[in-house]
């Protein structure tokens, strides 16, 4: 995997990491107290817990169309996309 792919696909993680470790180095030059600490943990909490609520899941594959025809009417959003070999 090159460098731009790897950016690219985690870069969540890269510009949080980032973040985190400037706003960590500048605590840490500072002397900060516990308050920017528990800020800097806060931040890595929120950050964590945005990641988890936020990433996609894997989807459900229609095996008929009477299983795509049941999600659409399930009132929920639905991708449904025709792959084809020919």
């Amino acid at each position: 995997m090159e460098l731009f792919e790897f950016t690219n696909r985690h870069s969540f993680f890269v510009i949080g990491g980032l973040l985190l470790a400037g706003l960590g180095a500048f605590l840490l030059f500072r002397r900060a107290g516990l308050l920017g600490w528990g800020l800097w943990v806060a931040l890595l909490v929120v950050l964590i817990v945005f990641w988890l609520s936020m990433r996609t899941r894997p989807s459900q594959a229609f095996a008929s169309e009477g299983e795509i025809e049941a999600a659409l009417r399930s009132g929920r959003p639905v991708l449904v996309y025709w792959f084809s070999n020919y």
